[in-house]
Protein backbone atom coordinates (compact mmCIF):
# COMPACT_ATOMS: atom_id res chain seq x y z
CA UNK A 1 0.00 0.00 0.00
CA UNK A 2 1.34 3.43 -0.86
CA UNK A 3 1.74 5.92 1.95
CA UNK A 4 -1.01 8.36 0.88
CA UNK A 5 -3.49 5.45 0.71
CA UNK A 6 -2.31 4.13 4.07
CA UNK A 7 -2.80 7.50 5.76
CA UNK A 8 -6.16 7.99 4.02
CA UNK A 9 -7.38 4.52 5.02
CA UNK A 10 -6.60 5.07 8.71
CA UNK A 11 -7.36 8.79 8.87
CA UNK A 12 -9.90 9.75 6.17
CA UNK A 13 -9.80 13.45 7.02
CA UNK A 14 -6.18 13.54 5.81
CA UNK A 15 -6.79 11.72 2.51
CA UNK A 16 -7.14 14.94 0.53
CA UNK A 17 -4.32 16.69 2.38
CA UNK A 18 -1.38 14.38 1.70
CA UNK A 19 0.92 17.17 0.47
CA UNK A 20 0.47 19.04 3.74
CA UNK A 21 0.99 15.88 5.80
CA UNK A 22 4.08 14.92 3.85
CA UNK A 23 5.71 18.25 4.72
CA UNK A 24 5.35 17.42 8.42
CA UNK A 25 6.89 13.94 8.13
CA UNK A 26 10.65 13.60 8.55
CA UNK A 27 12.24 10.61 6.78
CA UNK A 28 14.71 8.61 8.88
CA UNK A 29 17.10 5.77 8.03
CA UNK A 30 17.67 3.86 11.25
CA UNK A 31 20.08 0.95 11.74
CA UNK A 32 18.92 -2.30 13.32
CA UNK A 33 18.86 -2.44 17.13
CA UNK A 34 18.41 1.31 17.57
CA UNK A 35 16.39 2.45 20.59
CA UNK A 36 13.83 5.02 19.38
CA UNK A 37 12.24 5.35 22.82
CA UNK A 38 13.57 4.20 26.18
CA UNK A 39 11.32 2.99 28.97
CA UNK A 40 10.89 5.95 31.34
CA UNK A 41 11.19 8.63 28.63
CA UNK A 42 8.17 10.61 27.41
CA UNK A 43 7.21 9.82 23.81
CA UNK A 44 7.24 12.87 21.55
CA UNK A 45 6.97 11.02 18.24
CA UNK A 46 4.74 8.86 16.07
CA UNK A 47 6.54 6.71 13.48
CA UNK A 48 5.27 5.26 10.22
CA UNK A 49 7.22 2.19 9.11
CA UNK A 50 8.09 2.51 5.42
CA UNK A 51 10.50 -0.44 5.48
CA UNK A 52 11.81 -2.52 8.34
CA UNK A 53 10.69 -3.99 11.64
CA UNK A 54 10.26 -2.55 15.14
CA UNK A 55 9.20 -3.91 18.48
CA UNK A 56 7.54 -2.38 21.53
CA UNK A 57 8.85 -4.06 24.68
CA UNK A 58 9.36 -3.81 28.40
CA UNK A 59 12.20 -4.98 30.63
CA UNK A 60 10.60 -7.48 32.99
CA UNK A 61 12.06 -8.70 36.29
CA UNK A 62 13.44 -11.90 34.79
CA UNK A 63 13.12 -11.40 31.03
CA UNK A 64 12.00 -8.92 28.40
CA UNK A 65 8.33 -8.79 27.47
CA UNK A 66 7.53 -7.95 23.84
CA UNK A 67 4.08 -6.42 23.35
CA UNK A 68 3.95 -5.96 19.62
CA UNK A 69 5.91 -5.98 16.39
CA UNK A 70 5.48 -3.41 13.63
CA UNK A 71 6.30 -3.79 9.96
CA UNK A 72 5.79 -1.93 6.70
CA UNK A 73 2.77 0.40 6.55
CA UNK A 74 2.18 0.37 10.29
CA UNK A 75 2.06 3.29 12.69
CA UNK A 76 3.79 3.05 16.05
CA UNK A 77 4.45 5.00 19.22
CA UNK A 78 4.07 4.50 22.93
CA UNK A 79 0.64 6.07 22.60
CA UNK A 80 -0.13 6.21 26.31
CA UNK A 81 3.05 8.20 26.84
CA UNK A 82 2.48 10.29 23.71
CA UNK A 83 -1.08 11.29 24.63
CA UNK A 84 -0.70 11.63 28.39
CA UNK A 85 2.81 13.18 28.33
CA UNK A 86 3.94 10.70 30.96
CA UNK A 87 6.96 8.39 31.09
CA UNK A 88 6.61 5.39 28.81
CA UNK A 89 6.33 1.97 30.41
CA UNK A 90 7.94 0.41 27.34
CA UNK A 91 10.80 0.84 24.89
CA UNK A 92 10.67 0.99 21.10
CA UNK A 93 13.52 -0.37 19.00
CA UNK A 94 14.29 -1.34 15.43
CA UNK A 95 14.89 -5.03 14.73
CA UNK A 96 16.10 -4.46 11.16
CA UNK A 97 17.61 -1.55 9.28
CA UNK A 98 14.48 0.58 8.90
CA UNK A 99 13.13 3.47 6.86
CA UNK A 100 10.70 5.48 8.97
CA UNK A 101 8.68 8.65 8.76
CA UNK A 102 8.66 10.66 11.96
CA UNK A 103 5.79 12.93 13.06
CA UNK A 104 6.49 15.07 16.11
CA UNK A 105 3.88 15.66 18.79
CA UNK A 106 3.86 19.37 17.91
CA UNK A 107 3.13 18.60 14.24
CA UNK A 108 0.49 16.05 15.22
CA UNK A 109 -1.22 18.69 17.38
CA UNK A 110 -1.06 21.12 14.44
CA UNK A 111 -2.85 18.56 12.25
CA UNK A 112 -5.47 18.00 14.96
CA UNK A 113 -6.14 21.75 15.14
CA UNK A 114 -6.54 21.97 11.36
CA UNK A 115 -8.60 18.77 11.12
CA UNK A 116 -10.53 18.32 14.39
CA UNK A 117 -11.97 14.95 13.34
CA UNK A 118 -8.42 13.54 13.25
CA UNK A 119 -8.51 13.07 17.02
CA UNK A 120 -11.69 10.98 16.67
CA UNK A 121 -10.09 8.83 13.98
CA UNK A 122 -6.98 8.42 16.09
CA UNK A 123 -9.12 7.47 19.08
CA UNK A 124 -10.91 4.80 16.99
CA UNK A 125 -7.60 3.49 15.73
CA UNK A 126 -6.12 3.32 19.24
CA UNK A 127 -9.30 1.60 20.47
CA UNK A 128 -8.79 -1.06 17.79
CA UNK A 129 -5.23 -1.52 19.00
CA UNK A 130 -6.47 -1.87 22.56
CA UNK A 131 -8.96 -4.55 21.47
CA UNK A 132 -6.16 -6.42 19.70
CA UNK A 133 -3.95 -6.22 22.80
CA UNK A 134 -6.80 -7.44 25.00
CA UNK A 135 -7.50 -10.45 22.76
CA UNK A 136 -3.84 -11.30 22.70
CA UNK A 137 -3.55 -10.97 26.47
CA UNK A 138 -6.51 -13.32 27.00
CA UNK A 139 -4.95 -15.83 24.61
CA UNK A 140 -1.71 -15.61 26.60
CA UNK A 141 -3.55 -16.35 29.84
CA UNK A 142 -5.84 -19.08 28.52
CA UNK A 143 -3.58 -21.03 26.16
CA UNK A 144 -0.66 -23.35 26.77
CA UNK A 145 2.75 -22.37 25.38
CA UNK A 146 2.30 -24.82 22.50
CA UNK A 147 -1.12 -23.35 21.68
CA UNK A 148 0.36 -19.84 21.77
CA UNK A 149 3.10 -20.83 19.35
CA UNK A 150 0.59 -22.55 17.05
CA UNK A 151 -1.60 -19.42 17.12
CA UNK A 152 1.46 -17.36 16.20
CA UNK A 153 2.15 -19.66 13.24
CA UNK A 154 -1.45 -19.36 12.12
CA UNK A 155 -2.16 -15.67 12.80
CA UNK A 156 1.24 -14.01 12.34
CA UNK A 157 3.45 -16.32 10.23
CA UNK A 158 5.56 -13.40 8.96
CA UNK A 159 7.08 -13.10 12.43
CA UNK A 160 8.87 -16.44 12.05
CA UNK A 161 11.03 -15.10 9.20
CA UNK A 162 11.64 -11.61 10.52
CA UNK A 163 11.93 -11.76 14.29
CA UNK A 164 14.76 -13.33 16.33
CA UNK A 165 13.71 -16.37 18.37
CA UNK A 166 14.43 -14.79 21.76
CA UNK A 167 12.03 -11.93 20.93
CA UNK A 168 9.41 -14.35 19.57
CA UNK A 169 9.66 -16.23 22.86
CA UNK A 170 9.11 -13.05 24.89
CA UNK A 171 6.15 -12.18 22.64
CA UNK A 172 4.36 -15.44 23.47
CA UNK A 173 5.43 -15.38 27.11
CA UNK A 174 7.92 -18.23 27.26
CA UNK A 175 11.69 -18.62 27.50
CA UNK A 176 13.83 -19.10 24.39
CA UNK A 177 14.70 -22.61 25.63
CA UNK A 178 10.98 -23.51 25.86
CA UNK A 179 10.41 -22.12 22.38
CA UNK A 180 13.24 -24.26 20.99
CA UNK A 181 11.71 -27.34 22.61
CA UNK A 182 8.25 -26.54 21.21
CA UNK A 183 9.65 -25.95 17.72
CA UNK A 184 11.55 -29.25 17.89
CA UNK A 185 8.47 -31.13 19.12
CA UNK A 186 6.28 -29.71 16.34
CA UNK A 187 8.76 -30.26 13.50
Amino acid sequence: MKLPQLIGSKFPELADHWDECQQLLTPLSVPAHTQLLMEGDVSQTIYIVVKGALRLWQAGDRQEITFQFFFENEIVSSFESFYLAQPSDCSLETLEDSQLLKLSKTDFETLCQRYPSLEQSMSRWISQRFITYRSRMLRQLQNTPIERYQALLEDEPELIDRVPLNELASYIGITPVSLSRIRKRLS
